[in-house]
């Protein structure tokens, strides 16, 4: 049986999703792609503009493709770590939740090499995101909510979910070319 909140127990809040790779976090010198999670780092100044978002009332919420998993190249275990260690890097997290989406058509690791609905620019985490938050007492004001990110896939997801994009590097407010 699914519990369901009462009415006027639940709070309206914006959310900001924001991707995480090439917005939040990125390989470090020397590295074109993360191997092991000690291989991120952190834009500089995204701690700060984060908890400005937070400290302003938004939820902010992660959503990272992993798609490395169904082509073999790393494992669940392996991308839990990497979250692990993103969040290490802050001195508190900012995160209310964090959502990967390990699928992609055409890898060779079963079950994650099918279909998904959350893999973006499918909307899929921001239901399962909005639906958790519903449970915890929480209403997204999607009309307030935005999505940044640094690729395609991620200014799709947000015109799929009729939100405001923002590309990452505009965001931050440097002109760093992301791969």
């Amino acid at each position: 049986m699914i519990k369901m909140q009462h009415i006027e127990n639940l709070e309206v809040k914006p959310i900001l999703f924001l991707d995480l790779d090439g917005t939040v976090r990125k390989p470090t010198k020397g590295k074109q792609f993360a191997v092991h999670p000690q291989d991120y780092e952190l834009y500089p100044n995204i701690e700060k503009l984060i908890w400005s978002y937070r400290e302003n009332g938004y939820i902010i919420a992660g959503i990272t493709n992993q798609g490395g998993v169904s082509h073999g190249f790393k494992t669940p275990i392996e991308v839990e770590q990497e979250l692990d260690f993103l969040i290490s890097l802050f001195t508190k997290s900012p995160f209310h939740i964090i959502k990967a989406c390990l699928h992609q058509e055409g890898g060779k690791v079963f079950p994650y090499n099918r279909k998904s609905l959350c893999r973006k620019p499918n909307i899929g985490m921001l239901a399962l995101i909005e639906y958790e938050l519903h449970n915890h007492g929480f209403v997204i004001d999607w009309d307030n909510s935005m999505l940044i990110g640094d690729r395609e896939e991620d200014r799709k997801c947000a015109e799929n979910a009729e939100l405001k994009f923002i590309w990452a590097d505009s965001w931050r407010g440097d002109k760093e070319l992301i791969n």
